[in-house]
């Protein structure tokens, strides 16, 4: 005996062995009764997703990455309703244990027998977007039922600069612990004395949007001697040129031995002793490079006060410069600092990160 639902067979053989007669009538009945219990989970999708075929055309003419976070937020496609009975169409990405359903933001909501419709879809947030390189199909059901149908793999080659969301949009990251939110991709840090301020958000300066980023430093001593803030993340080793958009206002100060009053700019630690802060900040002066007694090497770009402006890292050739060995990754941490040597009050805006142009590569922080 063999009952079959669509995409499933459940088979039982006559012949694969044979009891006495009475017992045979029983477990003939008990078979029965189990197939068809089967059958009925099938039905009802108790044994999973069914694998019955929702009667539309699904084409995917399109994703994007519109918020530059490495990610897909958003796509277009085309549906067509073959059925003999209207469809409300729900749509979800599947590449995890569990879909993650997107909302519409423009399509019909009820998709006629016969009917065609373009729709666009967007990610709720950053965990229910597919990270570049994740493979991932748009499935598309009817709410009203369990049938289904599923695009063909979608994958999204990886970016070139290998940092989660160069352009610091989508602040909807919350650390459970602080509760601090931060654009997705990035941890968000403080630490401060408890007249000290610290702050991260973000900001529209000048019609650019960018993380602010805060500090007040009260002049007492402070725990680490710093008050300072900033926003981290784990990446490979970046082997192209990249260009960080900044609007400093935190002017460059130091001491004897050239220990830092404040700074404004980018840290680099690649697991081993080596840190390296490359900072921006207005020297009036030109770019200025040396190294800390501590072993710091530090690297200021000479800014404009108050004005944007783009300057070009090169890690591969600073990397070169200093006889380092290049490390597989590196934690890179956005940050600003104001040591409690003195009273201060300072800022700086980043606008994000990009491949340098000659660099050759495809992600934009605008």
């Amino acid at each position: 005996m063999r009952i079959a639902s669509p995409g499933l067979r459940v088979g039982v053989r006559r012949d694969t062995f044979r009891l006495p007669p009475t017992v045979r009538t029983r477990n003939g009945i008990i078979a029965v009764a189990v197939v068809a219990l089967v059958a009925a989970m099938v039905v009802a999708g108790v044994l999973g997703e069914s694998y019955a075929t929702l009667p539309v055309d699904l084409r995917v003419t399109s994703t994007a990455d519109p918020l530059d976070i490495g990610a897909t937020t958003r796509a277009t496609m085309t549906l067509r309703n073959r059925g003999r009975d209207e469809i409300a169409p729900r749509f979800s990405l599947s590449w995890l244990p569990e879909p993650y359903y997107w909302r519409i933001v423009s399509g019909p909501l009820v998709l006629a027998p016969g009917q065609s419709a373009q729709y666009t879809i967007e990610a709720p947030d950053s965990v229910s977007a597919p990270a570049d390189g994740e493979p991932f199909q748009i499935k598309v059901n009817d709410s009203g039922s369990i049938t289904y149908a599923i695009s063909a793999p979608i994958e999204i080659p990886k970016r070139r600069l290998p940092i989660v969301n160069p352009s610091l949009s989508l602040w909807t990251q919350r650390d459970p612990a602080t509760g601090f939110i931060s654009p997705a991709g990035w941890s968000m840090y403080e630490h401060h004395d408890r007249d000290d301020r610290t702050m991260i958000r973000q900001a529209d300066v000048f019609g650019v949007q960018a993380a602010r980023f805060h500090v007040v430093q009260a002049g007492h001593s402070d725990p680490g001697l710093w008050a300072h803030t900033g926003l981290i993340q784990q990446v490979p080793f970046p082997t192209r040129p990249f260009e960080i958009r900044v609007l400093s206002r935190t002017p460059y100060e130091a001491i004897s031995g050239g220990w830092l009053v404040t700074a404004f700019g980018l840290e680099i630690r690649d697991g081993s002793q080596n840190v390296m802060w490359l900072l921006f900040q207005p020297t009036g002066n030109g770019d200025r490079e040396y190294d800390l007694p501590n072993g710091y090497h530090i690297k200021v770009y000479d800014v404009p006060f108050g004005a944007w402006a783009t300057r070009t890292i090169d890690l591969p050739a600073l990397y070169k410069e200093l006889h380092r060995k290049q490390p597989r990754s590196v934690m890179l941490k956005l940050f600003l600092g104001a040591s409690s040597a003195q009273a201060n009050d300072v800022e700086g805006y980043i606008a994000g990160l990009q491949l340098a142009p000659d660099a050759q590569g495809t992600s934009a922080a605008k």
